[in-house]
């Protein structure tokens, strides 16, 4: 009777520090995960000012004269690299990420 208590005991106290040690696997990971997704850079600042810069100097009358000659200068670049400018953008932005948020 005894053996059976200390044998049901020890397979008790293996599984509860195996399980303890998985989760800690799984929160490691997922630490690494996480830090991995959140490099931080000045990607995303940058951008944001480019794209934001036309609707801000919209309303401050000394930068509007200067935006509309850099829309008509930049009309004269070509497709391309309109094209890989804007696909570095939603790169940068995560695009990926609305697409895994529309899935969930």
């Amino acid at each position: 009777m005894n053996s059976i208590l200390i044998n049901t005991a020890l397979s008790w106290v293996t599984s509860f520090f195996e399980n303890r040690r998985d989760v800690g696997k799984a929160l490691t990971q997922a630490k690494i995960e996480n830090a991995n997704k959140h490099i931080n850079g000045w990607g995303d600042e940058y951008l944001i000012i480019v794209w934001s810069y036309p609707f801000i100097s919209m309303f401050v009358p000394k930068l509007q004269s200067a935006t509309s000659a850099a829309f008509v200068q930049a009309a004269t670049l070509p497709d391309w690299y309109i094209g890989g400018f804007v696909s570095i953008t939603f790169a940068v932005f995560g695009i990926n990420k609305l697409f895994r948020f529309k899935d969930k």
